[in-house]
């Protein structure tokens, strides 16, 4: 894995951010307007439906093709095995949100350690380059 490589996935990283930003504008618009949830009065419902949003546009990008918006971008792709894929998909998710915590241990281990996503290795999926193939 080269430097070109390891920069694509912490840009699509990025480019997933600003994604996940655009998509609870809209769920939080669409929430607020069609029924009395908001951030002040109902704050943990109101996160807990955002991250909903979240989990159900990763799983079902993930499920159905392998990429997400962002990894469709920047050329790569998720190789999940077609047993368990379903669970493999919402296992990563709930994997990728603690990675999310725990930043330097999930996501640095591309520059120091196996040149993949700590969550990936847990459970054995790959991510590839999909000009190569």
């Amino acid at each position: 894995m080269t430097i070109n490589y390891i920069l694509r996935l912490y840009c699509c990283f990025v480019y997933e951010l600003f994604i996940q930003i655009a998509l609870w504008f809209l769920v939080a618009f669409t929430i607020i307007y069609l029924t009395d949830i908001n951030a002040s009065n109902h704050r943990y419902l109101f996160q807990f439906i955002l991250w909903l949003s979240s989990g159900i546009y990763f799983i079902l990008s993930w499920y159905h093709g392998g990429q997400t918006l962002s990894m469709r971008a920047w050329k790569i792709k998720l190789d999940l095995p077609e047993k368990n894929r379903l669970f493999l998909c919402v296992l990563r998710f709930f994997l990728v949100c603690i990675g999310l915590i725990l930043f330097f241990i999930f996501y640095m281990n591309i520059l120091f350690g196996a040149k993949q996503y700590l969550h990936d290795l847990m459970i054995g999926v790959k991510i590839r380059d999909v000009r190569i193939s």
